[in-house]
């Protein structure tokens, strides 16, 4: 795994404390593993911010060797947080089983109540970024796939975005869910780095103008529907499989979105996919109409990723104020290092609102 510092401006969580999880298998873990498999050992492996992770090695009925992801996370958040992704890696392997580890169960321990476990296939995977071409084509093919089993936008469930709840209700309108996720996020990041005037008075511009403009001619022109999205596709959620030397993704957060906004997180340099990889997506899912907008509908998706992370990582100020450099090509010489600057931007850009693109395209109310 690589090393997730580096996208987190030096953060460091509280270290682990308490009993051992993997000290063995807990039972409740093992009446989930294959019927006749034998339990031949455990032990840490990888590193993540929020939960606790390990190889688990077992010998099947019939003498193969199979490994297995044990992910553990603590109380009732906790709880769901496995949920959450147990569900969304469920979804996602339903559509493309090649490209996510087999997930299997989860549950809470027998032996430590207040420990929670998610289950899945082990892989050995390397640290590198994945293959530009077959991690794109397979990221399209996940959305294109998918169809929403009520044409809405949202989940069924609470999913977690790291340590942080998504608000997945259920939308009939691309731009209602959008803006709802952003209030849940603007929430999460104004409690963990106090009131911001300046992002308030932004905030409300934001919705007012930024978000309707952008994002309510998708449905006008009915250009979009809603796909299965992993939901934090940076690259320390997918990795190529040194066995097949294929791409393949995990810890996902799913909801049913707009395809663009997966590729969201990819604007920022911190998360090392960049313009390449937003190309070579859009050879295989072209670019939504209004195609001039793309850009600007990338840099409002980013801002939400940015949020998150100023939420989570709550040691650092820079992700309100500096995130990763965003160019706007629409703009061409205007660079954001910032949240506000971000939206700044783009409020500056649409003073009108949806109402003075749809005066400008003869769209009747």
């Amino acid at each position: 795994m690589p090393d997730v510092t580096e996208v987190s401006d030096g953060y460091v969580p509280p270290p682990h404390s308490g009993l051992n999880p993997f000290e063995t298998v807990d039972p409740n873990v093992f009446a989930k593993l294959p019927q006749g498999c034998i339990f031949t050992a455990i032990k840490p492996h990888g590193s993540s911010f929020w939960t606790q992770t390990a190889h688990l090695e077992t010998v099947l009925g019939d003498g193969t060797p199979k490994s297995f992801f044990l992910k553990v996370a603590l109380d009732e958040q906790g709880r769901r947080m496995m949920h959450g992704e147990f569900e969304s890696m469920s979804a996602l392997y339903s559509i493309v089983p090649d490209f996510v580890p087999k997930p299997h169960a989860y549950g809470s321990y027998q032996s430590m109540e207040a420990v929670h476990f998610f289950l899945c296939d082990f892989h050995d995977m390397t640290d590198e970024l994945p293959d530009l071409e077959s991690f794109c084509a397979n990221v399209a093919r996940l959305h294109l796939n998918s169809v929403s089993p009520n044409n809405k936008y949202g989940f069924p469930i609470t999913t977690y975005m790291g340590p942080l709840p998504q608000d997945n209700t259920w939308c009939d309108t691309w731009e209602e869910f959008f803006k709802q996720g952003m209030t849940r996020m603007l929430d999460l990041e104004r409690n963990v780095q106090g009131p911001s005037s300046e992002l308030e008075q932004l905030t409300d511009k934001l919705y007012e103008n930024v978000i309707p403009r952008l994002l309510r001619p998708l449905t006008i022109l009915k250009s979009i529907k809603p796909v299965l999205i992993h939901g934090d596709l940076w690259y320390g959620n997918c990795c190529t499989d040194n066995s097949s030397g294929k791409p393949i993704v995990f810890d996902a957060c799913a909801f049913w979105a707009h395809n663009e906004y997966e590729i969201g997180t990819w604007r920022a340099l911190r998360y090392r996919f960049g313009k390449s990889y937003i190309k070579t997506y859009q050879k295989h899912f072209p670019v939504s109409a209004p195609e001039e907008d793309h850009d600007d509908r990338n840099a409002l998706y980013s801002i939400r990723f940015d949020l998150h992370s100023s939420a989570a990582y709550s040691s650092s100020k820079r992700f309100r104020r500096e995130y990763a450099t965003v160019l706007l090509l629409i703009l061409k010489l205007i660079v954001s290092s910032s949240v506000m600057e971000t939206m700044k931007i783009l409020i500056a850009k649409y003073p009108d609102g949806y109402e003075g693109w749809a005066k400008e395209n003869q769209i009747l109310a």
